[in-house]
């Protein structure tokens, strides 16, 4: 068995959190402290996977990179991104096209006041 170091952090939470966090760990049959632990790690990782998809939309990281930041392989980056993918297929030109015909449109109609 390999001894794995750890450190303590202290956390103040509002009454309802410790308490749906009881209820989880019931539901669950773990310990409290077990289940919030879980819980960090799993918040951690999300973090993570969503700054590296940030910054690889925004172009500040290329997969390999986001990979790396999110802690995860490069295949499972690649398909986390095929996943974020957006559901629209709208450009940006059609979205040019659209301001300019919204643009001609109100400056062709009378303005009321």
């Amino acid at each position: 068995m390999s001894a794995t170091k750890t450190l303590q952090i202290n956390l103040r939470v509002p009454p309802d959190v410790v308490s749906d966090l009881d209820t989880l760990a019931e539901q669950e049959r773990a310990s409290r402290v077990d289940l919030a632990r879980q819980i960090l790690l799993d918040g951690i990782a999300h973090r993570k996977r969503d700054l590296a998809l940030r910054l690889y939309r925004e172009g500040k990281a290329s997969k390999s990179r986001a990979a790396e930041i999110a802690g995860i392989s490069l295949w499972e980056m690649m398909e986390l991104i095929d996943q974020a993918a957006p559901f629209s297929t709208y450009t940006l030109q059609e979205a040019v096209e659209e301001v300019r015909r919204l643009v001609a449109q109100a400056g062709a109609s009378p303005r009321t006041a």
